[in-house]
């Protein structure tokens, strides 16, 4: 569990959706060194210009929910 700060990750896949007009992605990545995968869903205002699966990325945490996602 990550309560705050940084990992370093793998996104393993990319799905945009749409609710109400508003574009989110659904996230699923595997932190560096990790065998199990995580799923987050973040406003496309937290992540970068067209995320795709197999980018190197950083996730930042708060009370274990990510938060942002940025690239490495």
């Amino acid at each position: 569990m990550i309560v705050s700060g940084t990992a370093d990750a793998i996104l393993n896949a990319v799905q945009p959706i749409s609710i109400h007009g508003t574009i989110l992605y659904d996230l699923v990545y595997t932190h560096v060194g990790e065998s199990q995968p995580r799923q987050a869903r973040i406003g496309a205002e937290s992540i970068y210009a067209e995320p795709r699966p197999g980018d190197a990325v950083r996730v930042t945490y708060l009370m274990n929910m990510a938060t942002t996602v940025e690239r490495r």
